[in-house]
């Protein structure tokens, strides 16, 4: 054989096994990631954040009656259950299948429901914390493995 069309069929097959490479490994771990920081950037971390945040105003209250509850502040319109009705419906297409679920049990109760606060409190911080270690980033662990925040750490021990 010629030395000229070998190093062409050389040339063509590995041009062709990077171009499969690239469009079936590559380019959807690169989609999948940044599908991911989207999730976190638009979606939990804000979400994980305002949990947080109405877990701390009540966390008195929730380590003496040992339950997750929600504070709610009038004055301030980001600290209450409607704006993050709000948040959520405007941010559904970073949710998970499950956030969406549970979400739709706690914002669907008419009464303050102590299980669905606590699997949707669960639900986000699991999902938060999951979402920060596939990227890469540092995560809580005793939260991605109970979904108990650590602002109310002491009520990990409670359950």
């Amino acid at each position: 054989m010629d030395i000229k069309l070998i190093s062409g069929l050389v040339s063509a097959t590995v041009a062709l096994l990077i171009a499969i490479l690239n469009h079936f490994i590559i380019t959807p771990i690169k989609e999948n990631r940044e599908r991911k920081r989207q999730q976190l950037k638009n979606l939990y971390a804000p979400l994980y954040s305002l949990l947080n945040t109405r877990i701390n105003m009540v966390k008195d209250m929730s380590i003496k009656y040992n339950r997750i509850m929600l504070g709610t502040r009038t004055d301030v319109k980001y600290f209450n259950k409607e704006y993050m009705e709000i948040f959520l419906l405007e941010n559904t297409g970073y949710a998970s299948d499950e956030l969406i679920s549970v979400w739709i049990r706690y914002s669907s109760s008419l009464t303050i429901d102590e299980k669905e606060t606590i699997e949707f409190v669960q639900t986000v911080v699991k999902e938060f914390n999951q979402l920060k270690k596939d990227l890469g980033l540092s995560f809580n662990q005793q939260e991605l493995i109970t979904g108990i925040p650590e602002v109310i750490k002491e009520f990990r021990d409670k359950l």
